[in-house]
C-alpha cells in the first residue's frame, strides 16, 4: 500500500503497551501500525524516538461563542488547543445564549464551523426551562448534556434537587451522559454572604465555597444516579473527598466517571496566594494538602480524564475598576500547555506508565462518550489524529505567545519550566500544528456526534 504519510522511529503508544513502530496514514485513517522500513509514502515525519500518541480529547472547554467571543473564540481557541496536544474538545454549553434548543445549538456550531481548527463536539444544556425538550439536542447530535446545581446565571437556570433527579430520568430514557458542576447551592450562598464583609483572596474564596459544598452536591448526585440508572458524569473535581466518594460509588456499580484539571493538581491557594484572581476559578483551588491528595486518585485510576475548563478572562474582568473581587468571573487558560504539563508531572515526575496518561486524556473519553475507536487510539481504521510529543524538550510557558486571544501573562502557570514538549499536532492525516506554526486553514475541524 503506498501511504499518504507516514510517522516514522517513534514510541508508538498503544492501548496495551508502547512499540518503537511506524504509522502508515491512508485517507485520514490510521492504515496501518508497523515496523518495517520498507514502505512508500507521498510524506515522511520522523518521529526520531518521540512519544506518538492519541491526540488529547478536552471534555470540558469554553470558548464563549457566542456571547464574549472578545475572550475566546474557536478560531483562537482551537489553535492553542492544537499546539497543546489537543485534536477534539468537547465544548460546553454555557455560552451566551446557553445551548439549549435547535436555534441555540445551531447558532454554536456555525461559529465553530467557520472557526476551529481542530474537531469538537458541543455538549447540550440540561436546565431549569428546556427538560422537555432533551430529546431535541440528542437528535442534533449533543455529545452529551451538562447541568449545574447552583446558579450558573440567568442564561443558564441551575438544576434545583428535584429537577436533578427528574433530569436524570429523561437522560437516562434518552440513553445519554448527564454532567453535572457540582456545588450546594445553599452552602455558597451562606457562606459568601457571611464572608462577603472582609476582602476577597484566595484562602476566603475556598471558605465560601468549601469542600463540602462540593461533597455534598456529589453525594446527592451519585445518590440519584443510583436511583435512577443515569449515567453521570461529574466535572472538574477539585477535592480527594469527592474521589473516595465516586470510588466507593463505582464500587457500588454506580454509572458515574469523574473529571478533573491540572490546576487542582499543580496550584493551590497557600503556594499561589499572590495570583489573587488570576487563580479564581470554580470550585477554588484547594489547600496545599488536598492538592497533595488529589494525586492519589489521579495515579491510582478513579479519576477518569484530565480536562481543561479552559476559560480566558480579561485583564479589566479580573481586575476590575470598582475593586470589588467578589464579582470576578471564575475562570483561567490552560488548553495549550495542560497537556504538556501533566504529562510532565505524570510520566515523567511520577512515572506513571505513558499507556495509562494516554486513556487519561484521550481514551477514556473517547470510550464514554461514544467516540470510539473513531477517537482515542491509535488503531487501524481509527482516524488519524495524533501527538508527537518530545519528552526531552524543556521550555518555559510565556502566555504572551500564545495562540490563544488571552495572551495575559498574570495567570499562575507563566514562567512555569516544562520538560516536555509539543511538536506536532494531526488531525484526521493533516498536521494542523507543526513546531510553532498552525497549518491548516479555519475551518478544518468538524463536528463530532456520539
Amino acid at each position: 500500500m503506498k501511504y499518504d504519510l507516514v510517522i516514522q522511529n517513534g514510541k508508538v503508544v498503544l492501548e496495551d503497551k508502547v512499540i518503537h513502530s511506524n504509522i502508515g496514514i491512508k485517507d485520514g485513517k490510521i492504515a496501518d501500525v508497523f515496523e518495517s522500513d520498507q514502505f512508500i509514502a507521498d510524506n515522511v515525519i520522523d518521529a526520531n524516538n518521540k512519544y506518538v500518541m492519541p491526540g488529547a480529547i478536552d471534555t470540558h472547554t469554553h470558548f464563549f461563542e457566542p456571547g464574549a467571543s472578545y475572550r475566546e473564540d474557536f478560531e483562537h481557541g482551537t489553535k492553542a488547543a492544537a499546539s497543546g496536544g489537543f485534536t477534539c474538545i468537547m465544548e460546553m454549553p454555557n455560552s451566551n445564549p446557553a445551548v439549549v434548543d435547535l436555534e441555540t445549538f445551531e447558532m454554536k456550531r456555525k461559529f465553530a464551523e467557520k472557526g476551529a481548527v481542530i474537531d469538537y463536539a458541543l455538549w447540550g444544556g440540561a436546565t431549569a426551562t428546556n427538560l422537555d425538550n432533551l430529546d431535541i439536542l440528542k437528535n442534533l447530535g449533543c455529545i452529551a448534556l451538562k447541568g449545574f446545581t447552583l446558579y450558573a446565571g440567568t442564561a443558564f437556570p441551575y438544576l434545583n434537587t428535584e429537577m436533578q433527579m427528574d433530569a436524570m430520568k429523561k437522560v437516562k430514557a434518552l440513553n445519554m451522559i448527564l454532567g453535572f458542576h457540582a456545588e450546594d447551592p445553599v452552602i455558597v450562598k451562606t457562606l459568601t454572604e457571611k464572608y462577603q464583609s472582609q476582602s476577597w483572596n484566595l484562602k476566603i474564596h475556598d471558605m465560601s465555597r468549601p469542600y463540602y459544598a462540593e461533597l455534598a452536591a456529589i453525594s446527592q448526585i451519585l445518590l440519584f444516579s443510583k436511583e435512577t440508572g443515569c449515567p453521570v458524569h461529574i466535572c472538574h473535581l477539585s477535592i480527594p473527598e469527592g474521589a473516595e466518594l465516586i470510588s466507593k460509588a463505582k464500587q457500588d456499580n454506580v454509572n458515574v466517571t469523574v473529571e478533573s484539571c491540572s490546576h487542582y493538581f499543580l496550584l493551590n491557594y497557600e503556594d499561589y496566594y499572590q495570583y489573587d484572581t488570576y487563580a479564581l476559578i470554580q470550585p477554588p483551588i484547594r489547600s496545599r494538602r488536598r492538592m497533595d491528595n488529589m494525586w492519589k486518585y489521579l495515579m491510582n485510576g478513579t479519576i477518569d480524564y484530565l480536562a481543561t475548563d479552559h476559560a480566558p478572562y480579561t485583564e479589566e474582568e479580573k481586575e476590575p475598576e470598582n475593586g470589588n473581587k467578589w464579582d470576578v468571573m471564575g475562570g483561567s487558560p490552560s488548553i495549550d500547555v495542560a497537556f504538556p504539563m501533566m504529562f510532565d508531572e505524570t510520566v515523567i515526575k511520577r512515572g506513571m506508565d505513558p499507556i495509562q496518561f494516554v486513556k487519561l486524556s484521550s481514551t477514556n473519553a473517547a470510550k464514554r462518550f461514544g467516540m470510539y475507536p473513531r477517537k482515542g487510539s491509535i488503531c487501524k481504521g481509527a482516524d488519524a489524529d495524533i501527538v508527537i510529543l518530545n519528552p526531552n524538550e524543556p521550555w518555559i510557558i510565556d502566555r504572551s505567545k500564545s495562540f490563544s486571544k488571552s495572551k495575559n501573562t498574570k495567570f499562575p502557570y507563566q514562567g512555569r519550566k516544562v520538560n516536555c514538549k509539543v511538536n506536532t499536532t494531526l488531525v484526521r492525516g493533516n498536521v494542523v500544528y507543526n513546531n510553532g506554526q498552525i497549518t491548516v486553514d479555519n475551518g478544518h475541524g468538524i463536528l463530532i456526534k456520539p
